[in-house]
């Protein structure tokens, strides 16, 4: 099952995100940064194994990976998304890559603080839209999605995402959370 796909078609009117509370700063992840807990984020994010490998193979290092930003508390990476771009696929447009939050850092802005940043990063690049692939039960990060202005896209590599994106829309407007895989 392919995931879906919303799309920006645009940079105006940037969405501002709330100013973060005392202790939590968001900027580009950099060398030197703590990479354990860049990849503890990821796998709470994400239930998947993420290690200080796998961060530097499909992020820091990564050759489509133009820039990874974090919220930072404490000194340690509590949220992240990156700018990607494959531009022999896609030129002209910016991939939101990655997007994850800590549980125990929820609900602080972050993610909000974070696609703001990225979103930037498009503009700076002069990125014509932007395109970012989501799951299904993720409802919290597509609401945010579509307050930036991403729309649904319908179709991926030939799958009819029309069924699903019902079944999301019509979760995220009664308020439920589905379940993986529901």
């Amino acid at each position: 099952m392919n995931q879906l796909l919303m799309f920006r078609p645009h940079l105006n009117d940037i969405p501002h995100s709330p100013v973060l509370d005392a202790g939590y700063a968001v900027r580009r992840f950099e060398l030197g940064d703590d990479l354990l807990s860049l990849a503890e984020t990821l796998t709470a994010s994400f239930d998947e194994e993420w290690t200080i490998e796998r961060v530097l193979e499909k992020l820091t290092e990564a050759e489509d990976v133009r820039a990874v930003y974090a919220a930072f508390h404490d000194g340690k990476a509590v949220a992240t998304t990156s700018s990607r771009s494959l531009p022999e696929r896609l030129a002209g447009i910016g991939i939101v890559h990655w997007v994850g939050t800590h549980p125990d850092h929820l609900r602080r802005g972050l993610g909000s603080a974070l696609m703001e940043r990225v979103l930037h990063d498009f503009a700076e690049r002069g990125d014509a839209g932007e395109l970012l692939e989501t799951d299904d039960p993720r409802l919290p990060a597509i609401r945010r999605y579509l307050a930036f202005g991403f729309l649904p896209l319908y179709e991926n590599q030939g799958e009819d995402l029309r069924p699903r994106w019902s079944a999301v829309m019509q979760a995220i407007g009664t308020g439920r959370q589905r379940s993986p895989g529901s």
